[in-house]
C-alpha cells in the first residue's frame, strides 16, 4: 500500500477498521499523510466504528489523522464520498454526508445513516468479478459471504449495535461463487472454507446453500472442511444447514450459550434456548453422530466465579462434547465499550497481543492489541486468574482431547469436572504435596498468563520489538498460550500426571471404599497416554488389554456408564493414521530444529485434523459381552 501511494498518487485512502488491524491501519494512515499531506482524503470504514455519537468524536480523538468514518455497511457512505470528492471537491466537508460522520473543528458532523437496508442484488462478486484471484492460492483461505446483518443485539459484539432487514445475496449468485472458489481450491481439498455470516440457519435459502455445498464436497470433493456460526436457535432452517454441514465442521452443532446467568443476558440484551431446548438439540446432534459444542464468556457483568464454576459443571452434565471457555474483551464498536457501561460495571483491563500480529509496516513497528476484562464489580482479579487456568483446562481437555476417557469416566461418576480442575490448578494443592514438576508447569502457566497483559500500547510495543529483534526480525514464540500449553502437558509431563489425578479424584470418592473406581480410572489414563502418538521417536506403546469395550463407548459418544460396556478381556492395539505419517516427516523438517515445546506446538498447529495425532485403536480379537453383566447393562440402559 505504501509503494503504490507513493508510485500513483491517489484522492482517497479507504482503510477496513475492526479489531485485528487497528494499529496496522494507525501506523499506515500516519505514513500515508507524511508522504502526501492533506490534501489525499483518508476514510476508515468498518465493523469498529461506533453509532453513539460519544464513542465517534473518541474515534478522531484517537486517530487525528482520519478526515470521515463510514458506519454500518460502507457500500453507499464511501460512494457518497466519491461522488462527493468528483462533483465538490472544494466544498467536500461543507454539509453532511449520508452514511459518513465527519468533524468541523471541534464539531461532529453526521449525515443520514444509510447502508443497513442495502439490496444486495445490486452488488456485484468480487469473485466473479476476478478481483480476489490473486488471494485463491497458496494457504489463504476462502472466505463466502451469503447474508448481511445479524438479528440479535449482544452488547459485547459488534453486530449487535446495527438494526435492520436480514438480507441474503442472490443464491444463483452464491452458487456460482462456490463453484469459482471450488475450481481454485480443488488442488487444495485440505483447505477449509469459511462462511463469514454474522449467522448461517436463519435464511430459508441457508437450506439451498448447505445442500449444494454438501453436493460440491461429494461431487467435487471440495469443500472437505467447513469453519461458521450457526443460528443460536435451533430452528428448521438451522438444523438443515448443521444436518447437511456438521459433520464437516470441528464442533458440530454450536450452542452458544454464553451465560445462562438471568441477569447477566438482561444486561448484555440476550436470549438462550430454554433447557428443555437445549438438551432436545444435544440429543438431536448424538442421533446424527454429530458433536454438540457450547461456547461461555468469563468475564460478563454480573457473572461471578462461583456461578461460572457451576454453568461449567451444567454443561458438562448436559453432555456438551466440546466446551470452550473464552475471557471476554472490548473492542471498538461495541456497547461495552462505552464509559457508561465501563463505570456502572467498574470494568478493569490489560491489553495482550492479538497472536503474533505484530512487525513492522513501512517505517513504524506495531503490535494489533486486545482489551482483556480482568476485573469488575463482581469478579475479583485472582477470579479471573483461576478462570484463566479452567480456561486452558478446558481447552486441553475439549480442544487436544487431553486425557478425555478419563474426565469422561469421571463426568459419569458424578464428579463435578470444574470442580476437579479447580484443585489441578490451585497453588496450594502442588505445594502441599511438594510436587516439584505439577508446581513447575502450573507456575510457568500462570507467569505466561501474566506476561501476555499490558498496560499500555506503548508497553505492549516495547516488549515485541524486543522479541523481534531477539529472534533474527521476525515473529517470536507462539503467542497462543492454550496450544502451546496444552502440547507441553501433553507430551512433555506425562511422568507425573497420572499420580497427580488420581490423588485429585481421591478428593471426591474414598479409595478404600471403591478401589474398582480407581481401577478403571487408572487403565483409561493408562489408555490416553498410549493412544497419543509420541512425535519424536514414534516408538509404538505395548498392547493394552481391556475389560470394557472402550470403542463401542467412545462411538456412542459416552452417553451410557462404562459398565454397560463390560465384555470379556480383548487386548487393544494401536495404528498411527496413513496421511499422519505423510505429515509428520514434513513438520519434523519444519520444526524439529527448535526448542521442544515449540516443536509439538506446531505439530499440534499444522497436522489438521488433530485426531491424526492420536492412534488409531481396535481390537485384537471380537469383543464378546460378559453374560453375566447382560442384565446389569441392560438395566442401567433402563435406567438412565
Amino acid at each position: 500500500m505504501l509503494d503504490a501511494v507513493t508510485c500513483s498518487r491517489p484522492d482517497i485512502v479507504g482503510l477496513s477498521f475492526y479489531n485485528w488491524n487497528t494499529q496496522m491501519n494507525h501506523a499506515l494512515t500516519r505514513q500515508v499523510r507524511a508522504k502526501l499531506g492533506s490534501d489525499v482524503v483518508i476514510v476508515w470504514g468498518g465493523p469498529s466504528v461506533d453509532t453513539d455519537s460519544i464513542e465517534r468524536a473518541r474515534l478522531f480523538k484517537r486517530f487525528p489523522e482520519v478526515d470521515a468514518f463510514v458506519s454500518n455497511e460502507g457500500e453507499l457512505g464511501f460512494v457518497n464520498i466519491v461522488r462527493e470528492r468528483i462533483e465538490n471537491n472544494s466544498k467536500l466537508w461543507d454539509s453532511p454526508i449520508d452514511g459518513v460522520v465527519f468533524t468541523e473543528g471541534d464539531i461532529l458532523v453526521e449525515g443520514k445513516e444509510v447502508g443497513l437496508s442495502l439490496d444486495l442484488h445490486l452488488l456485484d462478486s468480487p469473485y466473479l468479478g476476478g478481483y480476489l484471484d490473486p488471494f485463491l492460492t497458496g494457504d489463504f483461505l476462502p472466505l463466502l459471504q451469503t447474508s448481511r446483518l445479524c438479528p440479535y443485539t449482544c452488547t459485547f459484539c459488534v453486530s449487535g449495535k446495527n438494526q435492520g432487514k436480514l438480507r441474503g445475496f442472490p443464491l444463483d449468485q452464491v452458487k456460482a461463487e462456490i463453484d469459482y472458489i471450488t475450481h481454485h481450491f480443488k488442488d487444495n481439498p485440505h483447505l477449509p472454507m469459511y462462511i463469514v455470516d454474522e449467522n448461517f440457519g436463519i435464511l430459508p435459502q441457508d437450506m439451498k446453500i448447505a445442500d449444494y455445498i454438501r453436493w460440491s464436497f461429494e461431487s467435487r470433493g471440495f469443500p472437505r472442511g467447513m469453519f461458521f456460526y450457526n443460528d443460536k436457535r435451533f430452528s428448521k432452517v438451522a438444523r438443515h444447514v448443521i444436518g447437511k454441514l456438521g459433520a464437516m465442521t470441528k464442533f458440530g452443532l454450536v450452542l452458544s450459550l454464553q451465560t445462562e446467568t438471568e441477569e447477566t443476558l438482561k444486561e448484555i440484551k440476550r436470549s438462550n434456548l430454554s433447557p428443555k431446548d437445549i438438551d432436545e438439540a444435544i440429543g438431536w446432534a448424538s442421533e446424527n453422530d454429530l458433536p454438540a459444542t457450547t461456547e461461555l464468556i468469563f468475564g460478563l457483568p454480573y457473572e461471578t466465579r462461583e456461578s461460572f464454576i457451576n454453568m461449567l459443571n451444567s454443561a458438562v452434565r448436559r453432555g456438551f462434547d466440546s466446551i470452550l471457555i473464552n475471557n471476554l474483551f472490548i473492542m471498538d464498536g461495541i456497547e461495552m465499550t462505552h464509559g457508561s457501561f465501563r463505570e456502572k460495571h467498574k470494568i478493569e483491563t490489560k491489553l495482550r497481543a492479538i497472536r503474533t500480529n505484530y512487525g513492522y509496516v513501512g517505517s513504524e513497528f506495531c503490535v494489533e492489541t486486545q482489551e482483556l476484562v480482568i476485573q469488575n464489580n463482581t469478579i475479583s482479579f485472582d477470579d479471573f486468574l483461576i478462570m484463566r487456568q479452567l480456561n486452558f483446562m478446558f481447552y486441553a481437555i475439549f480442544s487436544m482431547d487431553f486425557y478425555k476417557w478419563f474426565f469422561q469416566y469421571i463426568r459419569q461418576l458424578g464428579v463435578p469436572l470444574a470442580n476437579y480442575l479447580t484443585h489441578f490448578v490451585d497453588e496450594s494443592e502442588h505445594n502441599e504435596k511438594k510436587n516439584e514438576k505439577w508446581a513447575r508447569f502450573m507456575k510457568d502457566l500462570k507467569a505466561d498468563a501474566l506476561d501476555e497483559q499490558f498496560d499500555s500500547q506503548e508497553e505492549a510495543n516495547a516488549h515485541f520489538l524486543e522479541t523481534y529483534k531477539a529472534n533474527g526480525n521476525e515473529t517470536g514464540p507462539p503467542t497462543m498460550i492454550n496450544p502451546y500449553y496444552g502440547a507441553r502437558l501433553i507430551y512433555m509431563e506425562s511422568d507425573w500426571l497420572k499420580d497427580v489425578m488420581l490423588d485429585i479424584l481421591g478428593k471426591f470418592i474414598d479409595p478404600q471404599e471403591k478401589p474398582e473406581t480407581f481401577e478403571t480410572a487408572s487403565f483409561l489414563i493408562d489408555l490416553c497416554a498410549r493412544e497419543r502418538i509420541e512425535l519424536m521417536d514414534r516408538i509404538p506403546p505395548e498392547p493394552l488389554v481391556s475389560k470394557f469395550d472402550v470403542i463401542a463407548w467412545k462411538k456412542n459418544k459416552f452417553r451410557l456408564p462404562l459398565s454397560s460396556y463390560k465384555i470379556k478381556p480383548v487386548t487393544i492395539s494401536f495404528e498411527e493414521d496413513a496421511q499422519f505419517k505423510e505429515k509428520i516427516d514434513e513438520v519434523k523438517k519444519l520444526f524439529l530444529k527448535g526448542k521442544p515445546a515449540e516443536f509439538y506446538y506446531n505439530a499440534y498447529i499444522f497436522i489438521v485434523p488433530q485426531s491424526q495425532l492420536l492412534y488409531n485403536t481396535s481390537y485384537d480379537s471380537v469383543p464378546v459381552k460378559k453374560e453375566s453383566d447382560e442384565m446389569e447393562s441392560v438395566s442401567g440402559v433402563v435406567l438412565t
